[in-house]
């Protein structure tokens, strides 16, 4: 979302924000109006949900040249779709309780209608689009567009010289050492068990693991050549200080830590899961077809040390500015659409 506001605000437009949940030491540092729906007194995920039931029922896309839902609602002229949620839910587990089941129940209803009526779905990568068709056999084709998302160029930089020492000096990273960096919110889903098995089985003074984000909760028995770095506020440098980064998914509908790693100059080793393995080269990363701990542990012993070249984020057009061109001609498109259907009943 701030990537698309700032792309917006950069390109001179005028941005209008629509939620029920506010920062306002965000809101301070952004040059747009902010849309607060007071739902306080609303319980957990019912707020959410009769956040999505007014904006289906009051929010007027006509009144916006362009509008953007990155929440399943039906009211904008594109829902940018980064997974489908039954998608996510076959690849649970488990499926949960009674009430986890209710809310993934009201999550595919929203989802299903936010198909149905929203005039451009764009799908954040070529597997998504395929997981839209399979759950909602329904939705026209034609709607759906294939569109990766951008990643912060100015924000996610190559770090090189003394800045790069500094970093390998902080988090204590031997470049002797073959080491490769998980960056994870939902651990379990990003295949973190697996990985703990495969660094339990490799020679602990030639591989290392650095964790950075959300906390280990629930994990037992982690290897000695396994460190958690905690929560980095731009990991810049590390993507830089390490040889690879690692993210054996389950289910990844992109994974813009891939696109991340690869801007600042280093590989990555995926699961076919991962929506961005549809656009590496064998020069870029390494593409697991399965994600047991032996076939990890067997093929992160093969990795040999190598940088990626500059460039992958234009050749893919994954900037920014792009992006935000690319939004804008995608409503020039659903005017055209009009028009001929309406030239057709005509």
């Amino acid at each position: 979302m701030l990537a698309l506001i700032n792309g917006f605000l950069a390109a001179g437009d005028e941005v209008h924000v629509f939620t029920y949940d506010v920062d306002r030491r965000l809101v301070a540092r952004l040059n747009c109006t902010v849309h607060q729906s007071h739902l306080f007194f609303i319980p957990g995920r019912w707020k959410k949900y009769c956040f999505l039931f007014w904006l289906n029922k009051k929010f007027n896309r006509n009144g916006y040249d362009l509008s953007l839902a990155l929440t399943r609602t039906a009211a904008a002229h594109v829902a940018v779709v980064g997974g489908v949620h039954p998608a996510s839910v076959a690849m649970r587990e488990k499926n949960g309780h009674l009430l986890r089941r209710f809310h993934d129940w009201m999550e595919g209803r929203f989802e299903r209608y936010m198909f149905a009526q929203t005039p451009t779905i764009l799908a954040h990568s070529k597997g998504i689009a395929g997981e839209i068709t399979t759950y909602y056999p329904d939705v026209d084709n034609r709607k759906i567009v294939v569109k990766y998302p951008p990643v912060d160029t100015d924000f996610f930089a190559p770090v090189i010289g003394n800045a790069l020492q500094k970093v390998r000096t902080k988090y204590y990273i031997d470049p002797g050492r073959m080491t490769l960096l998980f960056p994870s919110k939902g651990h379990r889903r990003k295949g973190l068990n697996e990985l703990l098995a495969a660094f339990a089985l490799l020679d602990h003074k030639e591989y290392e693991l650095l964790i950075v984000g959300e906390k280990l909760r629930g994990f037992q028995d982690i290897p000695a050549n396994v460190r958690y770095l905690g929560y980095v506020d731009n990991l810049s440098g590390l993507y830089c200080a390490v040889d690879y980064t690692v993210l054996p998914s389950r289910y990844e509908p992109f994974g813009l830590a891939v696109v991340e790693s690869l801007h600042c100059g280093t590989p990555v080793l995926v699961s076919r899961q991962v929506g961005a393995s549809e656009i590496l080269s064998p020069a870029e990363g390494v593409v697991l077809e399965n994600i047991t701990a032996d076939t990890l542990a067997e093929t992160i012993s093969r990795l040999k040390k190598n940088r990626v070249g500059s460039g992958f984020v234009h050749r893919h057009g994954l900037s920014i500015p792009r992006h935000i061109a690319d939004l804008k001609a995608l409503v020039h498109r659903q005017e055209q659409r009009k028009q001929e259907v309406y030239e057709q009943r005509l």
